[in-house]
C-alpha cells in the first residue's frame, strides 16, 4: 500500500474537478428529457487512467469522487441507483484491465506513466477504453433498468458505449498534453 494516501488525493481531487467539469456541461443540455452528457462522459476517462496505472489503489478514492459529486450536482435526488451505476462502473474498467492484462493482448508497467508514450501501452489503454466502455453500458444499464423498472433500450446503451470512449479518448488526450507540459517545464528549470 505504498504511496496510497497520496495516490488518493490525487485520484480523488482529479476525479471530482473532471466530474464537476463534465456535470456543469452538460447538466442544462437536455433533448426531450433524455441526457446527452452521456455522449460525452469524460469521468469514465478518470476510471481508466487511474485503474490501469494504480489498480485497486485506485477505486476507493474514485467512488468517493463519484459519490461526492453526484451529491454536489444533485442534492436532493435518490442517489442509490447512481451509486449502484459507479460501482458497476468501475468494476467495468477493473475488469476489463484485467482481462486485457490477462489475455496479453498488449502489456502495461504501471511505471510507464512518465515514459514517453509508445505503441504497447497506449495499445492496453485503447483496449481498456474499449472494452470497459461495452461492458459498462450494458452492466450499468441492466442493473439501472432493474432499479428502476425500465426496460433496456439498446440506443441508451449505444449512447453510454460511444459517451465512454469519447469521453475517455478526450480526457486521456488531456492528460498527455498537460503531463507533456509539466514535463517540459520541469526540464526548463
Amino acid at each position: 500500500m505504498k504511496n496510497f494516501f497520496q495516490i488518493s488525493l490525487t485520484v480523488y481531487f482529479i476525479t471530482l474537478f473532471v466530474f464537476s467539469f463534465w456535470s456543469g456541461l452538460t447538466q442544462h443540455q437536455q433533448v426531450n428529457q433524455e441526457w446527452v452528457g452521456s455522449l460525452i462522459f469524460l469521468p469514465h476517462g478518470c476510471k481508466v487512467i487511474f485503474i490501469c496505472f494504480f489498480r485497486l489503489k485506485a477505486v476507493p478514492a474514485l467512488f468517493l469522487a463519484e459519490f461526492t459529486g453526484q451529491l454536489l450536482e444533485w442534492p436532493n435526488t435518490d442517489m442509490i441507483y447512481l451509486y449502484v451505476g459507479t460501482i458497476t462502473s468501475l468494476v467495468s474498467v477493473f475488469l476489463a484491465a484485467e482481462i486485457i492484462k490477462w489475455t496479453q493482448i498488449a502489456n502495461f508497467k504501471p511505471s510507464d506513466i512518465f515514459l514517453d508514450i509508445n505503441y504497447i501501452n497506449f495499445k492496453f489503454i485503447v483496449f481498456v477504453i474499449i472494452l470497459s466502455a461495452l461492458f459498462n453500458s450494458i452492466s450499468t444499464n441492466l442493473v439501472l433498468s432493474q432499479l428502476n423498472q425500465v426496460a433496456i433500450n439498446v440506443e441508451v446503451i449505444v449512447r453510454f458505449f460511444i459517451g465512454d470512449i469519447v469521453g475517455s479518448t478526450l480526457f486521456i488526450l488531456f492528460a498527455i498534453i498537460a503531463l507533456k507540459l509539466l514535463l517540459a517545464q520541469k526540464n526548463r528549470t
